[in-house]
């Protein structure tokens, strides 16, 4: 997903108000919450940017809403989010936090597509090898590509690592074409 400057800015004061507080897993936990619930409800979306609403009523109803429910670091910054009518940057925000979360943790997110289910042990020893290599914490999400014939693809960042076996006889074919006889 591509993050905008002001999403990017918003996650880092959310996540500096959060690492103040040590709220870090629980503010991503209401932002997570709220991020989903946006997303799914049609009538949440276009409470937040209905334009004939004025501004008061909007605040004055999420307060209604949302006190009790949420921190109050939380209804802050929705509160702010709505006032400087930046709603619609929500998704990207929640993004960029994850994103300061996971520095802050020194962990990255790895995908891992494969031909086949990964076991536990598969997963684990391939977690503890890019652990190793990366220095960092490593999530690893795995899933299955049936499109794959064989091998994995392994995406780390904006790194694409293809071990796949399409991506081998691609190669060999490369290389039996560029032989010499």
């Amino acid at each position: 997903m591509i993050t905008s400057t002001v999403a990017r800015e918003y996650a880092k004061a959310l996540f500096q108000l959060a690492k103040q507080t040590d709220r870090l897993d629980e503010l991503a936990g209401e932002l997570n919450a709220f991020t989903a619930l946006v997303r799914a409800d049609r009538s949440i979306r276009n409470f937040l940017s209905a334009p004939s609403l004025s501004m008061e009523k909007r605040i004055t109803s999420l307060k209604k809403v949302l006190a009790g429910r949420v921190s109050d670091q939380f209804l802050k910054f929705v509160l702010v989010l709505c006032s400087k009518r930046r709603q619609d940057q929500l998704e990207g925000i929640c993004a960029s936090y994850h994103l300061e979360l996971d520095r802050y943790y020194n962990r990255i997110e790895v995908l891992v597509h494969s031909a086949v289910e990964l076991s536990e042990t598969e997963c684990r020893s391939l977690t503890d090898k890019l652990a190793g290599q990366l220095k960092r914490k490593i999530v690893l999400r795995a899933s299955v590509d049936r499109n794959l014939l064989g091998g994995m693809v392994c995406r780390i960042g904006d790194v694409v690592y293809d071990g796949s076996l399409r991506r081998r006889m691609q190669r060999l074919s490369e290389q039996m074409l560029k032989a010499k006889i």
